[in-house]
């Protein structure tokens, strides 16, 4: 296990403010954190995090012991990984997960560490993947599929999670509809339709 040093603790800032920093190096004598801590020994103020390599690992903001406001990731080689935003510890706000090369992969919204509203998936050539209505942390309403293209490849509706439910369409890559079903609450799901057949009797 890589050994970890204290470099400086509890040194009082120039504004006597009760605020003190603390720095950790590992063995290597590099840096891999430095946050503050108040006067109870919570952290309050800015956090960072290094790789080995001296960049940036995480970032972040904390009052009194719990995450407020931004918190930042980073790959290893400088770009942004996740960008998460918090209020009194809990996740709140925009949440955001990105492909190493800078291209947007999620956006989601959290209210209070509760998933609500729509979520989108890109592919990293920066068109739209999938989209998918969220609420009390599930899936919970209508969703499309696309294909790396842009054109929509399924579209129909969840329930109570990643659970097709109702009429569920298919189409293929050059836009056509191709497909029907029909989703029972337990997520079955049988052929009514296809391009080629029609109209079909499912088979129960």
């Amino acid at each position: 296990m890589r050994s970890i040093r204290l470099l400086s603790i509890l040194v009082c800032l120039a504004s006597c403010s009760n605020t003190n920093e603390v720095v950790l190096k590992n063995s290597a004598d590099q840096i891999i954190e430095r946050y503050f801590i108040d006067k109870d020994s919570m952290r309050h103020g800015e956090y960072l995090a290094f790789f080995d390599n001296g960049s940036l690992k995480e970032k972040a903001q904390y009052n009194h012991g719990m995450l407020d406001g931004q918190r930042q990731l980073f790959f290893p080689n400088g770009q942004t990984e996740i960008i998460e935003n918090y209020e009194d510890g809990r996740m709140h706000g925009d949440y955001e997960v990105y492909y190493e090369s800078g291209a947007l992969l999620l956006k989601q919204n959290f209210r209070m560490d509760t998933l609500e509203g729509i979520s989108r998936k890109y592919y990293e050539n920066g068109q739209l993947e999938e989209e998918v209505m969220f609420a009390d942390n599930l899936e919970n309403g209508p969703f499309k599929e696309y294909y790396e293209n842009g054109l929509l490849h399924w579209e129909g509706q969840y329930l109570n999670g990643d659970n097709e439910f109702g009429l569920l369409k298919e189409y293929d890559d050059m836009g056509e509809l191709i497909k029907k079903m029909m989703c029972d609450s337990l997520a079955i799901c049988r052929t009514i339709w296809t391009l080629k057949e029609g109209d079909i009797t499912p088979k129960y």
